[in-house]
């Protein structure tokens, strides 16, 4: 029998990084979101290297194992120079607002503890504003009312 109380890590973890409180807007699905954040990207940050990142969810495990796809990674990567940070995109499903899963809590709390800056967001603007605050070249956005 497993004794849970000696596992190393809890079987749901909490995140150890930014994690955006849902934005209400059930009309936007999270791709959109993504491709919004892209396109701000190539307008406000174009130094800046963008790109997403596959991932092992709907591909066959044993395959997605052999081709080294680790599930949980998040959707997209920055990196600036020798900097480099991770964005979530969540947005919502018929169950209301997406959350993360625990693959993807596991993978931004082992990025914090790398000291590698991570975070999950809802919103496309929030997501450039926090680049920015991290030191990322990335010019000051006008957000539509």
């Amino acid at each position: 029998m497993i004794d849970f109380a000696d596992l190393d890590e809890p079987l749901s973890p909490d995140p150890t990084f930014f994690v955006e409180a849902p934005d209400g807007r059930k009309d936007v699905p999270e791709l959109r979101r993504q491709t919004d954040f892209l396109k701000l990207m190539r307008i406000a940050a174009p130094r800046v290297m963008v790109f997403a990142n596959a991932n092992a969810g709907k591909r066959n495990p044993q395959q997605a194992k052999r081709e080294g796809i680790k599930g949980g990674v998040f959707d997209i990567t920055c990196l600036w120079r020798a900097r480099c940070a991770y964005i979530e995109f969540k947005g919502y499903n018929k169950n209301g607002a997406g959350s993360l899963t625990d693959n993807q809590t596991r993978f931004g709390n082992r990025l914090v503890e790398l000291d590698i800056p991570c975070a999950c967001f809802f919103s496309p603007e929030a997501a450039v504003d926090w680049l920015r605050e991290i030191g990322f070249p990335v010019a000051e956005i006008h957000h539509a009312a």
